[in-house]
C-alpha cells in the first residue's frame, strides 16, 4: 500500500469511529446543546430575548464529519485510478460539500427547538376570560385563561376594579405584578 493511500486510511478509520460515537451520543441525548460542540458558543440573542442558534462552520462535529468523508472519498478516488492531485482535490471538495450540508441540517434542526419557557411579560394587552372570580381592589386572587405564546394558560390574576369580576367575563391584562400575577380589568365596563 502506498503512503498516499495509508494517509487516507489513517484519516478515514478513526474519524469514522468518532463519527459513529458522535451519532450514537446525539441520539442518546449526550451530543445536544453543550455536548461535543463545546457549549453554546454559536448562539445569538434573538429579538424576544431567547437564544437562537447561529450557523457554525468550524465545530468539532463538522471537523469529524469532514475528515471521515475526506478519508473515504480519498480511498475511493485513489482505488478508482485517479491521480494524487485529482484525488486530493475531489475528496476535499466532497468533504466540504458534506460539511456544509451537515452544518445546514444542524442549524435548521436547532432552529426548530423551542425552549418552552413562558415569558409572562408578553401577557400585557392580551385578552382572556375569567376562570375563577377575581376579588375587587386587589383583596385576593382569581384565575384567568389567556392565550400566551401559542397555548392557553391559566394564570393568577388581581384587579383594581371596584367590583368582583365574575367567572366568564372577558378581561384585558393591564400589567404584571411581581413576575407571576396578572393585573386585569374588565374589557367592556359599560356592558358589565
Amino acid at each position: 500500500m502506498l503512503a498516499f493511500d495509508r494517509i487516507y486510511w489513517y484519516l478515514a478509520i478513526p474519524f469514522t469511529v468518532l463519527l459513529a460515537i458522535q451519532l450514537v451520543a446525539t441520539f442518546v441525548g449526550i451530543g445536544g446543546e453543550g455536548g461535543f460542540d463545546g457549549g453554546e458558543d454559536g448562539l445569538d440573542l434573538g429579538e424576544d430575548g431567547d437564544f437562537e442558534p447561529g450557523f457554525q462552520l468550524f465545530t468539532v462535529r463538522n471537523f469529524i464529519t469532514f475528515f471521515a468523508v475526506f478519508g473515504w472519498a480519498g480511498i475511493t478516488f485513489s482505488n478508482a485510478g485517479l491521480g494524487q492531485f485529482a484525488t486530493i482535490l475531489l475528496s476535499t471538495i466532497l468533504g466540504i460539500i458534506v460539511l456544509l450540508i451537515v452544518s445546514a441540517l444542524f442549524y435548521f434542526i436547532t432552529k426548530l427547538a423551542d425552549s418552552g419557557t413562558m415569558d409572562i411579560q408578553r401577557a400585557k394587552g392580551v385578552t382572556g376570560e375569567v376562570y375563577l372570580r377575581i376579588p375587587a381592589k386587589r383583596k385576593g386572587m382569581g384565575k384567568v385563561s389567556i392565550k400566551l405564546q401559542g397555548s392557553i394558560r391559566e394564570l393568577d390574576a388581581m384587579t383594581d376594579e371596584d367590583d368582583v369580576i365574575t367567572t366568564g367575563n372577558i378581561i384585558v391584562v393591564k400589567d404584571v405584578i411581581s413576575n407571576s400575577i396578572l393585573l386585569v380589568e374588565i374589557m367592556n365596563k359599560e356592558d358589565a
